[in-house]
C-alpha cells in the first residue's frame, strides 16, 4: 500500500476496493545489484516481495527472479530498470 506525505497508508477517494492489484514475476539481469538492494528499493511499492538469485552460468553478471504484488507495475519496472535489464516478464491481474 502506498504511503501519504505523513507516512500513513494512503487510500484513494473511492476506497481500496477499487484499486487494481497485479502479480508480477520477472527476471532482472544486473552486473552490480544485490538481492537486498533490489528488495529495499521495491519495499514501498508492493507486498509479498521475493527476490531470489537465479544465476545463469552462461551469462556474466547476476540474474534475480523477482515476484511482487503491486498496484503500479510501471513503477516497479522503472525501479528495476535502474539496476539492469528486465526479461521474461509475467503479469497477472489479481481478483479482488
Amino acid at each position: 500500500m502506498r504511503k501519504d506525505a505523513f507516512g500513513n497508508n494512503a487510500q484513494n477517494e473511492l476506497g481500496d476496493m477499487f484499486i487494481q492489484k497485479y502479480y508480477l514475476e520477472f527476471i532482472l539481469h544486473s552486473f552490480s545489484a544485490s538481492e537486498q538492494a533490489v528488495k529495499n528499493s521495491l519495499a514501498e511499492f508492493g507486498e509479498d516481495i521475493l527476490v531470489v538469485d537465479c544465476q545463469d552460468e552462461t551469462e556474466r553478471g547476476k540474474n534475480f527472479k523477482i515476484s511482487i504484488k503491486t498496484e503500479d507495475p510501471p513503477v516497479v519496472f522503472d525501479i528495476c530498470a535502474q539496476f539492469g535489464r528486465i526479461k521474461t516478464v509475467r503479469i497477472e491481474e489479481l481478483k479482488s
